[in-house]
């Protein structure tokens, strides 16, 4: 039996407080299910509930295959803005105690990793491979543009470290600007 490939497992806010906006990371997602190079699980969160609940289901094994958690929300230092309240590193690191272990989680959020201490907490009680986002406010098309590179990146079966260095290597000037960084640090200065 062929193996399962790779998946990722986004959870994403509103963009803007209209119902006809259709702002979504799910092109994104789309393109790299096309290619063949991930599948993919894409919830809506608008409360808090619901993003508990689907972590929830994340954690368990029949999701197992789903190697990267990407939440794409707005975010602030040290956390991610849910419905009308904020959501932090802190209550995320309760709900996802244990569970991340050998996975990588994705911020697709400005700033929530500008707060350093809540990022390596949150790693360590996570049991996350990885952890990884952007400390700066970002543009929409840029940050976009980099989630498929990203995103594709974590798909390869190679080391994690060699996965980070080969897009600080390649697109050095774009992690820059956005502000990407990884727990632990593996991009190359």
């Amino acid at each position: 039996m062929p193996k399962a490939r790779k998946g990722i497992f986004c959870l994403e806010g509103a963009w803007k407080r209209r119902l006809d906006d259709r702002t979504s990371v799910l092109p994104t997602l789309d393109t790299l299910e096309r290619l063949r190079l991930a599948t993919y699980v894409h919830r809506d969160v608008g409360t808090e509930e619901e993003l508990y609940l689907y972590l929830k289901k994340w954690a368990q094994r029949g999701y197992s295959n789903y190697e990267v958690l990407y939440f794409a929300f707005h975010g602030v230092k040290g956390g991610i803005e849910v419905g009308r309240g904020t959501v932090t590193l802190s209550d995320l690191a309760e709900k996802l105690e244990g569970k991340a272990a050998g996975r990588v989680v994705y911020f697709g959020c400005c700033s929530v990793m500008r707060d350093e201490a809540a990022v390596a907490e949150f790693k360590g009680m996570t049991k996350a491979k990885a952890v990884c986002g952007y400390t700066k406010d970002v543009d929409w098309v840029e940050s976009a543009a980099f989630d498929l590179l990203l995103l594709d990146s974590l798909m390869s079966d190679v080391r994690i470290d060699a996965r980070f260095n080969r897009l600080s290597r390649n697109f050095g000037d774009l992690t820059s600007r956005l502000g990407f960084v990884t727990e632990p640090s593996y991009l190359r200065e």
